[in-house]
């Protein structure tokens, strides 16, 4: 059975397993010693599959995080000006009625799209209020979505079919043993993924090649057979590059090209778009793409030909076509490794000999993280090197693949039954995240859960003026943070290991079904999410949506799954195993797009895109619009680019207050190379500030080699109370992708597109004078 945490009266020490929620996604099985009802200890917990078993150093802080002196343990009301912190403490009865009263105004007023609902990370998967979101004023509230982390799934997503926002994974952890090279391209796994850095470096002591691709000398970085550092934000051009190399020297797959990718499709070289049947005679409906047979010397659909074109320019009814791989060809033929070596400050040499290294290696993988998504035409990246693998046929392989490789994904996927059923009537109206205070919105009181000022917006000057137009604000947290201090009600959420019931949710991870029990009892007056919704649904006169417990949810999940890998599995079982069984998958490890079964129109790997056509971005070609980069016109003003790294103190800002990691790192620091130090007059310990048009901050400078010149940083997920003056997300980047929003609808934010001056500072303490 679930060992569940009880009194003391009952017994006295208990050990729990849960497993973490976090946004690490790291997803470690932990087992909690809870002693007369505290949380005193926390030791990695067996997992299923034991290629999961581990734990990071962030986990083995969660009874300091979980008592913080920082918690929430009762309803607040802001009694100051918007922004001040002034709180008082009132009643959940007062709380909740005043939260509906104040809704219910609005939306009779001025409908319900006048509400608009935002979550951070790291909730309950079963209790994130878009249940509540959807139903609110009969459906159509705002829902303020993505802004993060997006533009390299964006990219995959368009190549290969769509997969969701974070859905584009590589091959799994353990299929690295398989790999001869494996390319780290801006991830570093030794801080940010760390239960996963073993099968890494296992696989470079088996004879992998590991390539990091970083401008940092990171953490990975030093445990690399290679580490390759272009300059900030020119990771597009070395794809590009190598692209050049690659099909140049010939060392491409044509099989793969030809029976699984979109290579030998005609394009229209007037529209940009595919040529299809309906091209060379207005009567017929338009159809697939066509290829060129050789055998006839005609236009004809794929399957009536078994010798298609890969490459060549023809005419077909007056019209000029040429095969996508020809574009592709012609497109990368430019960027030559002279050129690059440029755009990069890279050895041309160098270039030259990572594309031969990757091509002849055998199986080869790409795996991405985010340090390459928070540039803004990071999508293009993430097309040219999916192009990469697609031209020598490393997809669908074992060892091989692209991907992200972030958050330990990738496993055997496997699908949980559907939640809580819904009226066809009830939705939302989606915002992204990009455009909230930025274009006029018909939204009057916004529902936060999490600091999503702090941690998904861009520009937070122009956000916190957004704020402060609203007519009410309302944050459930578990700690007082940037967001809690800008809202009028603040509500405090459980913990992921508080609750009040036997199962809190439940998540499929690393080849397996876990439940998350109750570990402890609720912090304070804190509610779980979950708790919070139904209580605010039923005052909204919603009950009959939320008659469940989270356990009916959880059990109606597990044994109403319909995937075949949970066949033979219940609720009950994995209650009776302790909370955790390994699913029906096989025990090798999952290759990625194995079955070739791409989701795209054409069912192939598509590196060309027609909608994209009108904007020139047909195919991966490099944008030279990055404020990261040195020919920008802010580079000037403003030298230094600023990125967020992460820590592997934290999970985005999950453990920013935490004693023990606090002892180590005490306050934010800016980050840069000694030369660019000494040239502002600036030693290491001093205070330093970052600061361009949009704001600035103060931080303690700190003089770290494994920075190029030119690139300094502040690792993210600092809170604006910890900063001595300013705030990092000040400086940051909002602007919008025009290719990224036409495809998707929405845009990434690009957060490393950033560049800023550095002076010493003339110290203040969040505006009053030291």
């Amino acid at each position: 059975m679930i060992r569940m945490a009880k009194s003391s009266s009952v017994s006295p020490e208990q050990v729990v397993n849960t497993v973490c929620a976090h946004n690490c996604g790291g997803r470690s099985r932990l087992a909690c010693t809870v002693r007369n009802g505290v949380l005193v200890r926390v030791e990695p917990a067996p997992a299923p599959d034991d290629a999961y078993t581990g734990l990071c150093v962030r986990c083995l802080t969660l009874p300091q995080w979980v008592y913080s002196k920082e918690r929430i343990k009762t309803p607040m009301r802001r009694v100051g000006p918007r922004g001040s912190g002034q709180f008082v403490p009132i009643s959940w009865d007062e709380a909740l009625d005043e939260i509906v009263d104040r809704f219910n105004a609005l939306i009779y007023a001025h409908g319900s799209s006048s509400i608009a609902f935002v979550r951070s990370t790291s909730a309950s998967p079963i209790a994130s209020y878009t249940r509540l979101a959807s139903l609110l004023g009969g459906g159509g509230t705002s829902n303020f979505y993505g802004g993060v982390d997006m533009a390299v799934h964006m990219g995959l997503n368009s190549t290969f079919g769509d997969k969701g926002m974070y859905g584009q994974h590589s091959n799994e952890w353990t299929d690295r043993l398989n790999s001869k090279l494996t390319i780290v391209w801006g991830h570093n796994p030794a801080e940010t993924a760390m239960t996963a850095m073993h099968h890494l470096l296992n696989a470079r002591d088996a004879g992998c090649q590991v390539v990091v691709i970083d401008p940092r000398y990171s953490a990975t970085a030093m445990h690399a057979n290679w580490w390759i550092a272009p300059r900030p934000g020119s990771d597009l051009a070395l794809a590009l590059g190598l692209l050049h190399v690659l099909i140049a020297e010939g060392l491409i797959d044509r099989p793969f090209l030809f029976d699984h990718s979109c290579a030998p499709f005609l394009v229209r070289t007037d529209s940009g778009k595919y040529f299809r049947s309906g091209d060379a005679s207005t009567s017929e409906k338009p159809s697939a793409p066509q290829v060129w047979d050789l055998h006839s010397g005609r236009a004809v659909e794929l399957n009536s030909t078994a010798a298609p074109a890969l490459e060549g320019r023809f005419e077909v009814n007056g019209v000029s076509v040429a095969t996508a791989f020809t574009l592709l060809t012609d497109s990368v033929a430019k960027y030559t490794p002279s050129q690059v070596a440029e755009l990069t400050g890279l050895d041309a040499s160098d270039i030259v000999d990572l594309a031969r290294t990757y091509a002849k290696a055998g199986p080869a993988q790409i795996g991405l993280g985010y340090g390459v998504d928070r540039y803004k035409h990071s999508e293009l990246f993430a097309r040219a090197a999916a192009a990469i693998a697609i031209v020598t046929g490393n997809i669908g392989k074992p060892g091989a693949g692209v991907g992200v490789q972030s958050h330990y994904h990738g496993s055997h996927p496997a699908r949980l039954g559907p939640g809580p059923a819904l009226p066809k009537w009830a939705s939302t109206k989606p915002v992204p995240m990009i455009e909230v205070g930025r274009r006029d919105l018909p939204v009057r009181a916004v529902f936060c859960q999490g600091d999503w000022i702090n941690q998904r917006m861009g520009d937070m000057n122009t956000s916190l003026a957004y704020l402060k137009t609203l007519e009410f604000v309302v944050t459930v947290d578990h700690f007082f943070q940037t967001t809690t201090q800008w809202s009028d009600i603040v509500l405090p959420a459980c913990t992921f290991l508080e609750d009040n019931s036997a199962a809190r949710d439940a998540l499929v991870f690393g080849n397996s079904i876990y439940l998350r029990p109750k570990v402890i009892d609720p912090v304070g007056e804190a509610r779980t999410d979950f708790e919070i919704e139904r209580d605010l649904a039923r005052r909204f006169g919603l009950g009959e949506w939320f008659r469940e417990s989270s356990e009916d949810v959880v059990r109606g999940q597990i044994d109403g799954a319909r995937d075949p890998a949970f066949d033979n599995i219940t609720y009950d079982q994995v209650v009776q195993a302790g909370g955790a069984i390994r699913l029906n998958v096989p025990t090798t490890p999952h290759v990625q797009y194995g079955n070739y079964g791409f989701t795209t129109k054409s069912g192939r790997a598509e590196f060309y895109i027609e909608e994209l056509a009108e904007l020139g971005e047909a195919l991966p070609a490099f944008v030279a619009d990055h404020e990261a980069l040195l020919t920008h016109a802010l580079a000037e003003r403003y030298p230094m680019l600023l990125v967020q790294t992460h820590a592997r103190q934290r999970a985005h800002s999950t453990f920013f207050n935490t004693a023990w990691t606090l002892e180590i790192w005490p306050e934010p620091i800016l980050e840069m190379n000694p030369d660019d130090a000494r040239q502002r007059g600036l030693a290491n310990g001093e205070m330093a500030e970052a600061y361009n048009d949009r704001g600035h901050v103060v931080a303690r400078v700190v003089c770290n080699p494994d920075f190029p010149p030119g690139m300094c940083n502040i690792t993210e997920g600092w809170k604006q109370q910890q900063y001595a003056d300013g705030n990092v997300q000040e400086l940051t980047n909002s602007e919008i992708n025009a290719g990224q929003t036409l495809i998707w609808g929405h845009a990434n934010i690009p957060f490393f597109d950033t560049r800023v001056e550095i002076r010493p500072a003339a110290l203040k303490r969040q505006g009053a004078e030291a």
